[in-house]
């Protein structure tokens, strides 16, 4: 549906990413080439688990603040845009955190976007999403790949 009011044409590639998603074991990797819209797709699945159960929490964690931020703003614009998530925008809506309406957490946000390399204690998330966390900058050394593993 999300395609429907993008004008876009699903490939067989994205509807098998959302299978998967949906049906996947509780750890997972979802690795695809450059340029298939995973974190489209990503944005899309998280819009669909809140919608499904607004208490749902989400922490989207990158190589840094800033490209941890495009995921969430990703999953911000499906569900201000999407049709069948009208009224789901909560009082707070920054983009590194926000809670969709029905959430009663008040703690802990329906989508947290954090670096990998930041403090995520005390945070609480029914699923962690890592996104473009390998970068020459975390991944230089054996030192820095080691911290990088503890970090996730």
């Amino acid at each position: 549906m999300w395609a429907k009011v993008k004008g876009w044409k699903v490939p067989d590639l994205h509807l098998r990413m959302c299978h998967w998603l949906e049906h996947r074991d509780r750890v997972a990797v979802l690795e695809v080439f450059r340029g298939a819209a995973k974190s489209t797709i990503l944005a899309v699945y998280m819009a669909w688990k809140v919608r499904e159960d607004p208490s749902y929490r989400f922490l989207v964690q990158s190589a840094d603040d800033l490209t941890a931020s495009k995921m969430s703003a990703d999953a911000q614009h499906v569900i201000t845009m999407h049709p069948l998530c009208q009224g789901m925008k909560g009082k707070i809506w920054q983009v590194m955190r926000f809670w969709v309406a029905g959430n009663s957490d008040r703690r802990n946000a329906s989508v947290s976007a954090q670096g990998v390399m930041g403090n995520v204690t005390s945070s609480r998330a029914d699923e962690v999403i890592f996104d473009d966390v390998e970068v020459p900058k975390n991944v230089i050394t054996p030192v820095a790949r080691d911290t990088l593993r503890v970090r996730i």
